[in-house]
């Protein structure tokens, strides 16, 4: 128990850390004036994206972010790195609600096909795992939904297809979708706003939550013991 707790907490400490380095460097690097002169202007690349200065334009900008990258989560691409993108573009709290819808439309998405396409073959790939999962969504769906969203090392795509597989309430699917997602959709928009603004505090407060975030997944895992047949497969 003591090694796995120990390996465990050496994983956190390096993801917190190559994140802080990984966002810092990019913070540095953009706030050089050179970048700015003689490779490109991020000032005027973040603008044209979020639709050129123009509220029609940021709000069709914000609308192709959220079906286009709901769209490219349902087929693997990480959310989180979705949450940094719409942080770069679109700052920390315009991103995060733009990557929270994109990520909830893209769950949304892979429970119907887990519910009519999928069903079969998750149950293949999980085998036994799927019965176990089933049980504890009649217990208690929502909460199970929050725990599967809550804990990274959790495979989100799979999470949706199997919640549809095992025929979930949509509503209890979505409210537990959200809530889970909202931590760490909100930590990557801050951290890829900080670093694309050269922002330090933003940084140091999305690191702030990180680990918060992390404390909260040991302090749930109490009434959460769900490691066996965890969706990490």
């Amino acid at each position: 128990m003591s090694r796995e707790f120990n390996k465990g907490l050496f994983a956190d400490i390096l993801r917190v850390v190559l994140l802080v380095a990984l966002f810092s460097a990019m913070a540095l690097l953009l706030r050089r004036q050179e970048i700015h002169k003689f490779l490109f202007d991020i000032d005027t690349i973040r603008t044209e994206l979020s639709g050129g200065g123009d509220f029609s334009g940021y709000v069709l900008s914000g609308l192709i972010f959220t079906l286009a990258g709901g769209g490219l989560t349902v087929f693997f691409l990480p959310r989180l790195w979705l949450s940094a993108v719409g942080g770069i573009i679109y700052g920390a709290l315009i991103g995060t609600l733009l990557s929270l819808l994109a990520t909830l439309f893209g769950a949304a998405v892979l429970h119907v096909a887990g519910k009519y396409i999928f069903a079969a073959v998750v149950e293949r790939r999980l085998g036994d795992k799927v019965n176990l999962w089933k049980v504890r969504f009649q217990e208690n769906a929502f909460w199970w939904v929050l725990y599967g969203r809550l804990f990274p090392i959790s495979n989100s795509t799979l999470m949706s297809l199997i919640c549809g597989s095992c025929k979930v309430r949509f509503l209890p699917f979505l409210w537990g979708s959200a809530l889970g997602f909202i931590p760490l959709t909100v930590v990557f928009a801050t951290y890829g706003s900080g670093g694309v603004k050269g922002n330090v505090w933003q940084i140091g407060f999305a690191t702030m939550l990180l680990i918060f975030s992390i404390y909260l997944r040991s302090f749930l895992k109490r009434w959460f013991p769900a490691n066996k047949g965890s969706l990490d497969t």
